[in-house]
């Protein structure tokens, strides 16, 4: 009778052991699946900003030229254009200047104004 009590709570003690294994695997698994779509995000988002300076330095670079002219954006309004994952809107009284908003869904992660200098002439 002592061998299958003895046996029993071996059973038994097999069984939590596999069963903490158990739960820790999925919790880590799921951590790691976590990790890779923040990696992801952050991936989108770095690639959204070296375009976003790209743009800039290249409206520096020509100033008068219009942001359609220069770029695949579709124009909203007058001041408005919209790209992939981000908005420009730029405004025109004595220096020509704007921002850049970047989007991650629905929310605005970042804004970049800038200044492109000179008198803006119409």
């Amino acid at each position: 009778m002592q061998s299958k009590v003895h046996s029993f709570s071996y059973l038994m003690e097999l069984i939590i052991v596999i069963f903490f294994f158990t739960i820790s695997t999925t919790i880590c698994v799921s951590l790691i699946v976590k990790a890779k779509e923040k990696q992801t995000d952050a991936k989108h988002l770095q690639d959204t900003l070296l375009n976003v300076q790209s743009m800039i330095e290249t409206m520096q670079a020509y100033p008068q030229k219009n942001p359609e002219e220069l770029f695949v954006l579709t124009k909203i309004d007058e001041h408005t254009y919209q790209g992939d994952s981000f908005v420009l809107k730029i405004y025109s009284d004595k220096t020509k200047h704007g921002e850049i908003q970047i989007y991650q869904g629905e929310t605005c992660v970042e804004e970049f104004p800038f200044v492109l200098g000179g008198i803006h002439n119409e």
